[in-house]
């Protein structure tokens, strides 16, 4: 799973992302489904929410987005643009942007709901800490700053947790289900174990502008007119960075600049553009998600096949202790200090303590996590030990597993095995499968969901 990444500027797109609480229910109309009973979303309310529902701007299956909720996410944005000097959008167009993408949030809530899919509050926590983490401020300290952003912590906490729900509905439903053939893992290794025939790699951006299929025709004018100013403003020179700070509503994960690729890693449906254009071309394609707007940064050969690519490799062991309903933080932290006085005193080895006290996989050999590479951990996990020289042992640190201490045992730079090869290959193919596998699927349940928008 794809793990949250926030900073305050990012806060008025994540406050789009998740299903605000509404606080009542007018009857539908008419030619609307019967609405059911409510999901556990409605009936609650969020501190600082105003106190009535003044209207329903859309139905999303037997739920409800209110008025109310959409001018608060769409107030969100504005504000935060207006703090940082950017031109606001069309006020319509960016309503029309901001529910959709709550329309299929919900839908997407709605089936993880179905399928029983359910993240526990201390799941949230960590999340909650690691974002404040990123944005350099304890937990209280970001709560505090949110709240003077007008952002209650419990609406925060809502769409965090909202977000991990969301992602682990696209690893069940999408990620799970992409299939890698080893014909398809030989094909690509054979396309760059000849460098002469191996296939260019680009540096590319890309922009989406959500319009998605049986959109108005308004709407879809407005988008089409929004997606060739985009082409102009990158044909002009202005950055990504520039671009998303002007309008939050650009920062959509998976876009953005997209760095250095080979072609068998992006969707097909860019593949003729970025494989003919030239260096700073710029050109927008159609999606069943809306326009794709695309520019080439620069281009260069593939390179040497993998095994001649030298990269710096860790062997290193770790013993972990997760916290649970018996094991409190303090206790955990408690047992591995004690771990870290017996090494240090040379009373027992790594190995042997390891075995004792590590809850992980890797306790039966010794806390043995072989031969690391570069982003096989994750990043709380893998900056700790990189601070370490061989033999070194780290003071006792915090990853979303739990928490640990790592032995770096030895450290060498050369070309990935044949193994590792392999698994970067299959990696490739999943991402440039994965994308378009989402889009799919999203367009299939935005098929069989019922919505009336009545915006």
């Amino acid at each position: 799973m794809k793990h949250i990444q926030l900073c305050m500027t990012a806060l008025a797109t994540l406050a789009t992302l998740g299903v605000a609480q509404a606080q009542g229910l007018k009857p539908p109309a008419a030619n609307a489904q019967p609405l059911g009973k409510m999901s556990s979303q409605l009936g609650a309310s969020n501190a600082g929410d105003s106190s009535t529902i003044d209207g329903i701007v859309a139905v999303v299956n037997n739920d409800i987005i209110s008025r109310s909720e959409l001018n608060r996410q769409v107030a969100m944005i504005e504000r935060q643009m207006t703090r940082r000097g950017a031109p606001l959008p069309d006020r319509m167009e960016l309503r029309r942007q901001v529910l959709d993408r709550m329309v299929m949030d919900r839908a997407q809530l709605q089936q993880a709901e179905q399928l029983g899919i359910r993240v526990d509050e201390a799941q949230v926590e960590a999340a909650m800490a690691r974002v404040a983490e990123q944005n350099g401020l304890s937990l209280e300290a970001f709560l505090a700053r949110l709240q003077e952003e007008g952002v209650p912590p419990s609406r925060f906490r809502d769409e965090v947790k909202n977000e991990i729900t969301l992602a682990r509905l696209r690893e069940r439903e999408v990620e799970q289900r992409i299939q890698v053939s080893d014909a398809e893992i030989q094909n690509y290794l054979a396309s760059r174990s000849n460098s002469a025939a191996s296939k260019p790699e680009v540096n590319w951006v890309q922009l989406l502008v959500r319009a998605p299929e049986g959109a108005p025709a308004e709407q879809l004018s407005q988008a089409r007119s929004k997606a060739q100013a985009l082409e102009k403003a990158l044909r002009d020179g202005r950055s990504v960075q520039d671009l998303l700070k002007a309008d939050p509503e650009l920062d959509i994960a998976g876009t953005g600049a997209m760095g250095w690729s080979g072609f068998d890693a992006v969707p097909s449906l860019f593949t003729e553009f970025l494989s003919k254009a030239q260096d700073n071309a710029v050109s927008t394609v159609r999606s069943p998600n809306g326009f794709h707007v695309l520019k080439v940064l620069g281009r260069r050969d593939g390179g040497a096949a993998l095994d001649k690519t030298p990269v710096v490799q860790t062997r290193a062991r770790h013993i972990l202790i997760r916290t649970s309903p018996d094991v409190s933080e303090a206790e955990a932290k408690r047992r591995l200090n004690f771990v870290l006085e017996q090494l240090r005193a040379g009373q027992s080895d790594f190995e042997t303590l390891a075995k004792r006290f590590s809850v992980d996989g890797s306790a039966s050999k010794g806390g043995d996590l072989g031969w690391l590479y570069q982003g096989d951990t994750v990043p709380e996990f893998e900056r700790e030990m990189n601070r370490l020289q061989p033999g070194e042992v780290s003071n006792v640190f915090e990853s979303r597993f739990g928490f640990h201490v790592v032995q770096v045992v030895e450290r060498r730079q050369q070309a990935a095995s044949e193994e590792r090869q392999r698994q970067a290959a299959r990696l490739a193919l999943r991402n440039s499968k994965s994308e378009e596998n989402y889009q799919e699927w999203l367009r299939q349940l935005r098929d069989r969901t019922y919505i009336d928008i009545r915006l």
